[in-house]
Order: C-alpha cells, then sequence, then structure tokens
C-alpha cells in the first residue's frame, strides 16, 4: 500500500510517499535519493516495495528542485536537503530509531544526519562525500564533485555511529571514486557492523541498473533485509 502526502519544509512542498505492508504499520525507514535533473523519490521503489513485502514499511521524497516537489534545483544546497531530510524524518515512527537508506548525494546526507537521528542502520548505494565548504553552494555548477574529502561533515558525524552500516558499491561508478567508500568505512570505526557488497558490472546510476538484475536484485533486497533482521 501506499500513501502520498506533502511535506513542509523551509519554504517548499515536499512530495513523499508512504510505502506500507499490511499491517499498515508506520514507516520507521527512510530512503533519500541523489543528485541530479533526473532523481526522484521513485527510483528506489523496486527495493522499498519488496521491503514492504515483507513487513518494513518506508518513507521516501522528492528534494525540492526534483520530481513532484516545489522549488528550483539550481537554488538548492546540501545544507536545505539536510533540512529537508530531518523535515522528512519527523514523518517517521516514533517507536524506534530508524534506519536511513542514502544513494549518492542521499548517501552523505544519511551520514551527515546521524548525531540528529541517531538511526540504528545505514544503507548506502555508490555513497558520494563533499567537502566542508561545500555545504552552502548551490546546486548551479558551482557544487564541487564528490571524492575523498577528509573533512566532509558526513564523515565527522559518521564517527559517531554505532548502528549497522550496509554499502553497495558499483565497479564501474564514474562519479565517486572507490576511496570515498574506503573513507566511509575508517570514519564507522564505531559501528556495530560494516560491510560492503560490490555490484561489479554496475556504473553510478545502480537502481536504473539493478532492477534488470534479477539475481543481484534479489541479494541486494535480501542483504537489506538480513541488516533490518540484525
Amino acid at each position: 500500500m501506499q500513501h502520498e502526502f506533502v511535506i513542509e519544509a523551509a519554504g517548499e512542498r515536499l512530495a513523499a510517499t508512504k510505502i506500507t505492508g499490511a499491517d499498515g504499520a508506520e514507516p520507521r525507514i527512510l530512503a533519500l535519493h541523489g543528485l541530479g535533473t533526473t532523481a526522484t523519490r521513485h527510483r528506489v521503489r523496486y527495493l522499498l516495495d519488496a521491503l514492504a513485502d515483507h513487513g518494513h514499511a518506508s518513507l521516501t521524497f522528492d528534494f525540492s528542485g526534483n520530481g513532484d516537489s516545489t522549488g528550483a534545483l539550481t537554488r538548492s544546497t546540501l545544507c536545505r536537503r539536510r533540512t529537508e531530510t530531518l523535515a522528512a524524518a519527523g514523518q517517521l515512527a516514533k517507536n524506534g530509531p530508524p534506519v536511513l537508506i542514502g544513494t549518492s548525494m542521499g548517501a552523505h546526507l544519511a551520514a551527515w544526519t546521524v548525531p540528529e537521528l541517531r538511526p540504528r542502520a545505514l544503507v548506502l548505494f555508490c555513497p558520494a562525500t563533499y567537502p566542508a565548504h561545500a555545504a552552502d553552494l548551490p546546486f548551479d555548477g558551482s557544487l564541487v564533485r564528490p571524492a575523498n574529502h577528509p573533512d566532509s561533515p558526513a564523515y565527522a558525524a559518521l564517527r559517531r555511529f554505532d548502528g549497522d552500516l550496509l554499502i553497495f558499491g558499483a565497479r564501474q561508478d564514474q562519479v565517486c571514486p572507490p576511496e570515498v567508500i574506503e573513507g566511509y568505512l575508517d570514519h564507522a570505526r564505531s559501528a556495530r557492523s560494516a560491510e560492503v557488497v560490490w555490484l561489479e558490472d554496475c556504473d553510478h546510476f545502480v537502481h536504473r541498473w539493478l532492477p534488470g538484475q534479477e539475481s543481484l536484485r534479489d541479494d541486494a533486497v535480501h542483504a537489506v533485509l538480513r541488516l533490518l533482521a540484525a
């Protein structure tokens, strides 16, 4: 089942979807999409629908300037999207710590919000990181490229993470180098567990590629389900 609604955040209206199972339980999973003009909350539905089939409800939304949300992408910043992430997290169930699923830029935001949200698990697809000075740069061509930036606020926040970390890396990723994943692992030293799943023939656009790879898609779903059951 799904429920469409709107989240008010920083003067924008964010299009959001709750995906629930048969029991109708409120979601404790928040999914964050990546950067780009075509990025939307729908890309990861193949995963969220599968999780709902196993009783794990989730919430996903379009950041301002993307999809069905208001706003202009060129006026957005990482700081603005962090504020929107926290607003969306306020719609999650309050009976336990959340699980954050982040893709590319969404992974950076998931890690950056660890101090506030205190998630029990992070599931990161092709994670990006940005340096501290990039937080207020608009998405008008000013934003620096993802790299293993030592001063990234995502890394700094991740040092406080004590839950379970699952990363899906793409061997053919032309956007985020493998050193970024090494950086996530290096800074997640307090995590209860950390695992990396490498997708050998996948490029950065993992949610375009993975749904068509039946066996690998099922493996990815089961990896996330194992994490949720831990």
